[in-house]
């Protein structure tokens, strides 16, 4: 199911081609297994292009755990979209999950949010609480965070991802500060679920272990899960012989998802 993000005039619009209408592909479970819950689901790719194995495989795999995964075609750094556009996309896109949540038979307040690489980036900049245009919604339920780029500040910045999401004003201190999740984490941040493999060499996993770090010195719910093997952007890691995916869901059971 697909469902354009905005209705009339998009925010922030460079053109008119098919790059730049993000929009939801939506994957529903079946009836008997729904548990009324929903997840953003935020694929990584640099915002440079949406990685398949974490959006549509994502979608595919929370819909078989009876949860309705909404993958996010957001507008991209590669296609001259930069900060506030991209995180817009991410606000509407909650919004509009929220919006249907009656209709899909999902609790409006059992919505989160699971990125990997860039995707979880923008994801730890709603579970943070920042605003894209005027004041920020309430954020989602829980994040889930696969193999997470959350530092936009050298050295554990990746800097294509800071690029596109910054554009001209990457070196901007300020500014990459302000959008280093680690340094934002408040007592509002949701139960999150976060791993990475210490193989990972695209992301540092001290990425994952700071942004953790910053969680339980806030006393916030998390649960952190760090693979001894495994590349960067490996998505369900079923090959790879992860069972993060089983982890995960049960943590998301446990958060009544």
């Amino acid at each position: 199911m697909r469902i354009d993000l905005w209705d009339g005039t998009i925010p922030h619009s460079l053109g008119s081609g098919d790059e730049a209408v993000p929009h939801l592909d939506v994957y529903l479970p079946e009836p008997d297994r729904a548990t009324g819950s929903a997840m953003l689901i935020l694929p990584g790719g640099c915002y440079t292009f949406l990685s398949e194995k974490s959006g549509v495989q994502y979608g595919q795999w929370l819909a078989s755990e009876g949860i309705v995964g909404a993958v996010v075609n957001f507008r991209l750094g590669s296609a001259g979209y930069r900060y506030p556009a991209l995180l817009a996309d991410a606000w509407q896109a909650l919004a509009v999950v929220r919006s249907r949540a009656h209709e899909w038979g999902v609790d409006s307040d059992r919505v989160g949010v699971v990125g990997s690489s860039a995707g979880a980036h923008l994801a730890t900049m709603m579970l943070t609480g920042e605003p894209a245009d005027g004041n920020a919604a309430p954020r989602p339920a829980v994040g889930v965070l696969c193999y997470p780029v959350v530092s936009m500040q050298d050295p554990l910045a990746h800097e294509e991802t800071r690029d596109n999401f910054l554009g001209d004003r990457a070196a901007d201190e300020e500014l990459q500060a302000r959008f280093s999740a680690e340094l934002r984490i408040d007592g509002q941040v949701p139960p999150c679920f976060i791993w990475h493999s210490l193989e990972d060499k695209e992301v540092n996993p001290a990425n994952s272990i700071d942004f953790a770090r910053g969680l339980h010195a806030a006393g916030r719910s998390y649960e952190l899960h760090l693979y001894q093997t495994g590349p960067h952007a490996i998505g369900l890691a079923r090959a790879e012989g992860l069972q993060w995916t089983a982890d995960c869901a049960r943590w998301l059971h446990d958060q009544e998802f």
